[in-house]
């Protein structure tokens, strides 16, 4: 009977909590859209466009190299500013806010000693408004923002510890699950991403 019990309170606990994703399985009511680039990339001390509700360019991926980066998102044409790596974020909880916690990252690299190679968390700090309704086009439910996901921390164990990892050329595939409480203080986790980093 104890057993029986236990087993019951363990299932109550895991559709409790949507199956590890807090109360969002399969991003039903946060969702995180991806990586974005700048909608226009201009050379400093000219602005950027940053990505919006109505424009916003995938970015799918980069090439690095491991002694030379410092982490990612990274300055790709060199006018001092960090180019790409705007995360996507979508609230459609109905009459509840959600402040945006964080990312919680996992670092998988195919053929290395082993998965994941490195975890991390960047914290991110985004209030996400309820989806609008009506005339409302305000739009303040979907918000854009540039983070560093491979830090320079894990760049630097990458660069300390190569015996873990395959010979270079090799694909770093970054795993993504942006973290999330709402207004009632329940925790909701995203649906997972991956962006693709080609480490020379």
């Amino acid at each position: 009977m104890r057993r029986v019990l236990v087993v019951a309170v363990a299932c109550v606990a895991l559709v409790g909590c949507g199956g590890g994703g807090g109360s969002n399985d399969q991003g039903v009511s946060f969702r995180a859209l991806g990586v974005f680039q700048e909608s226009v990339e201009q050379f400093a001390p000219a602005s950027d466009t940053f990505p919006n509700n109505d424009e916003a360019v995938g970015d799918t991926g980069r090439a690095i190299v491991l002694e030379t980066t410092l982490f990612v998102p990274n300055d790709l044409n060199g006018d001092g500013d960090l180019d790409g790596g705007f995360i996507g974020v979508r609230n459609d909880l109905v009459f509840q806010d959600l402040n945006v916690q964080g990312v919680q990252i996992e670092i998988w690299i195919p053929g290395a000693l082993f998965n994941p190679v490195v975890t991390d968390f960047a914290p991110m700090s985004i209030n996400l408004t309820p989806p609008p309704t009506g005339d409302d086009d305000s739009g303040g439910n979907i918000s854009y923002a540039q983070t560093i996901f491979v830090s320079p921390d894990v760049i630097a164990f990458l660069n300390q510890n190569p015996g873990l990892l395959p010979p270079r050329p090799f694909d770093m595939n970054v795993v993504m699950r942006v973290e999330a409480i709402s207004d009632s203080g329940d925790f909701f986790g995203s649906n997972e991403f991956t962006y693709s980093v080609g480490v020379f």
